[in-house]
């Protein structure tokens, strides 16, 4: 993107491939970028080459932004917070959050997984303050990885990605607050429960990784689109219509995987592996190389099995999404029904649709 908008303060929480890459950028830009970590090993290449590297759809050395492990210190004063830490993340960072930031602050979790504004929203409740402006994504802006110390590849800059917000009616001014930092590419979505199932990750990375699980123990880091046959395809496309079922069920609407390809990439013709190649191809990211890759202990426990929790409490059954929890959770050694987002955790159980929905919206129960 070459566009100019007014500067602005920007926070980053967590600095791996998609914080590195939005902290380069927005540094890039102009604006005034803070770049949280728990962990000072993260800074290490920032540090000693003095800047992020990128390349791809963002060509360019960016100077190194303000790096702090304080995460007080990095969003106070800043008018917009996006996190981008991994999903098991979420529950800890928005514990803190919720304790630090400001009514005029807006937050991002830039990528979500379902319920992460509500998480956060239900954090401000019980630390009894007023909440900043909440908005998620179902997916990052920033189809990126890093490829060598402080030196971040940009596949791409997805064309539109939808975004909602707690409370739902706020969205145009999440939208516009944005705009500085990323012109137009956030459009407006329903609500965060729809946006929330658009997270199509688990979609395309869970099958493609379970069902050539021999590559994954070997290590062989092929490119996860090569993974794709068209056999495979149709699982992807048929776990795919049982999140669409969920999504039914609870009477929002949320776009296909096919979609989403079509939304984020511009594809829109083929069979459905010719649609992830031309999605993926040029990015061509390798496999999982490990049981513990996010591929499984992120996209399962905080895709799959939300997707399951909440469907129990409403009656529908999704055989295949719980048949691939099973499974994964043999293969790694991990109860992720234990370790996961569940109904449980979001405050949802024994909540009818209408409960549900009403949580997203606003976030509390109706």
């Amino acid at each position: 993107m070459k566009e100019t908008y007014p500067m602005g303060k920007i926070a980053i929480v967590g600095a791996g491939n998609v914080g590195q890459a939005i902290a380069g950028h927005m540094t890039l830009l102009g604006h005034d970028v803070r770049l949280y970590s728990r962990w000072e090993r993260d800074f290490e290449a920032i540090n000693s080459t003095g800047g992020i590297e990128l390349s791809g759809d963002v060509e360019g050395r960016a100077a190194k932004p303000l790096l702090t492990t304080d995460i007080e210190r990095a969003v106070k004063g800043a008018d917009t917070v996006i996190v981008a830490a991994p999903a098991f993340a979420h529950a800890y960072l928005s514990q803190q959050l919720a304790v630090l930031l400001e009514p005029e602050q807006l937050v991002v979790f830039q990528p979500s997984v379902l319920g992460s504004s509500l998480e956060l929203a239900r954090h401000f409740a019980s630390a009894r303050r007023p909440p900043c402006l909440i908005a998620e994504t179902p997916t990052s802006l920033y189809t990126c990885r890093l490829r060598g110390p402080a030196k971040v590849y940009i596949g791409a800059i997805k064309q539109a990605v939808q975004l909602a917000t707690i409370p739902h009616m706020a969205c145009d001014k999440a939208l516009n607050r944005l705009s500085q930092y990323f012109g137009n590419r956030y459009v407006a979505g329903t609500d965060t429960l729809s946006v929330g199932l658009g997270n199509c990750n688990a979609i395309y990375h869970v099958p493609p990784a379970v069902l050539n699980i021999k590559t994954v123990e070997d290590s062989d880091k092929l490119p996860q689109h090569t993974l794709v046959t068209p056999r495979i395809a149709e699982v992807i496309n048929a776990l795919d219509e049982e999140r669409l079922s969920l999504a039914a069920a609870l009477d929002v609407k949320t776009h296909s995987f096919w979609q989403f390809l079509e939304a984020a990439y511009g594809v829109t013709d083929g069979t459905y592996v010719e649609r992830i190649v031309q999605g993926y191809g040029r990015q061509a990211f390798p496999e999982p190389d490990s049981l513990t890759h996010r591929y499984f202990t992120e996209d399962i426990p905080f895709g799959l099995v939300t997707w399951s929790s909440l469907a129990k409490q409403i009656g529908l059954p999704l055989p295949l999404t719980d048949a691939f929890i099973r499974i994964s959770g043999i293969l790694c050694d991990t109860d992720f029904e234990a370790t996961g987002r569940t109904a449980r955790v979001l405050g949802l159980e024994e909540n009818d649709p209408v409960s549900i929905k009403a949580a997203f919206l606003n976030g509390v129960p109706r």
